[in-house]
């Protein structure tokens, strides 16, 4: 009796454990989410540790490969990265104050592209206009230029027309505007800028100044080529970089001109740069002393013009009557042949809404 009573007890706690070993729905649930988030973060950390990891030994190789060792070996030091970061920040506050300096020098080379290239004027794109305004021009610098044998003033020669005498009797095709404008503007400006070099000149004997000729990249018809597509129109100021162009002016004058027109170019608010330059004098080999005595007979003799200027062949007195003194004779009629090379660079105005990387040129 007691066997079986010990029997049944035992069955009963079996049958008690069965019940505890086993887990509700809710728990097993709940245990399934525990061990997928476990799993989920494992995997996380270790794939983001791994990437961490990778950043950091790519930053130190770039460090390595593209600065200065010294640099390397800063960013690899405790608080060493802040360090470097301020730094940059300073560097990036002088770039910035260097671009506000740049601007200031290339304000006026911007504007003087905007003007030479007529941007918004009519006689900028339309063909006839700018035939118009090229008759004008050559008329309005003929009224100040001086007549022959005149010492004051700059003399233009009968065919001088700025290098454009192709259009004298025809208008240039539409294509050709854009350059053909900006290349009347620069030769305008060029002459003028001589002009007021010939008359604040100091010159020690009064010489005639002569412009024979100036030449410049004129399109000639046929050679038009279309822009790309995205591209700015050559000439233009609507994109970014700059237009250089190149002028050749062959002029007769004295040094003293010569001096002041290559420095009024430098300081004009246009950008221009001399590139190229030839000179030589009138007089090739100096005076024999036969020569010598013969010349300044002929200038104390030599006979009064109208209006009491000296003649082409006595260039020094104002009183042709007076006795002319030995450095005329020797160099004071020599007058300089010059050919000179002239760039024009204008800078175009960025494109709006561009932004400038630090340091690049706009």
């Amino acid at each position: 009796m007691a066997g079986g009573r010990s029997g049944e007890g035992g069955g009963g706690d079996e049958a008690g454990g069965e019940m505890k070993g086993k887990l509700t729905k809710a728990q097993m649930i709940a245990l399934g989410a525990g061990v997928a988030v476990l799993l989920l973060g494992l995997v996380l950390g270790f794939f983001g540790l791994r990437a961490l990891g990778e950043t950091q030994t790519q930053a130190q190789s770039l460090a390595d490969r593209k600065l200065k060792p010294e640099v390397a070996a800063v960013l690899a030091r405790p608080g060493g990265a802040g360090a470097a970061r301020k730094e940059a920040v300073e560097l990036g506050k002088i770039t910035e104050d260097l671009g506000k300096e740049k601007e200031k020098v290339v304000g006026s080379w911007r504007e003087g592209l905007v003007k030479a290239s007529g941007e918004g004027q009519t006689w900028a794109t339309d063909p006839n206009q700018w035939k118009d305004r090229l008759i004008a021009v050559n008329d309005q610098l003929r009224k100040k230029a001086g007549k022959k044998g005149d010492n004051a003033k700059v003399i233009l020669v009968d065919d001088f027309y700025f290098g454009l005498q192709d259009y004298k009797s025809k208008s240039p095709a539409a294509g050709q505007i854009p350059s053909l404008a900006l290349h009347l503007s620069v030769a305008e400006k060029l002459v003028e800028i001589l002009m007021e070099t010939k008359g604040a000149a100091k010159e020690a004997y009064p010489t005639q100044c002569i412009l024979q000729g100036l030449e410049g990249p004129a399109v000639k018809e046929g050679d038009v080529a279309k822009p790309e597509a995205g591209k700015p129109k050559a000439g233009g100021a609507d994109g970014s970089g700059v237009v250089r162009e190149s002028y050749r002016l062959q002029m007769e004058c004295s040094p003293e001109v010569f001096y002041g027109f290559v420095g009024r170019l430098s300081r004009d608010p246009w950008l221009f740069v001399v590139m190229d330059l030839s000179l030589e004098n009138e007089q090739k080999e100096f005076l024999k002393r036969s020569e010598v005595a013969k010349r300044f007979e002929g200038e104390k003799s030599a006979p009064a013009v109208e209006g009491g200027a000296p003649t082409d062949g006595a260039r020094g007195s104002a009183n042709p009557q007076s006795t002319t003194p030995l450095l005329l004779v020797l160099a004071g009629k020599e007058r300089l042949r010059v050919v000179m090379k002239i760039d024009f660079i204008g800078w175009k105005i960025p494109l709006q809404g561009k932004v400038l990387a630090p340091g690049k040129p706009s």
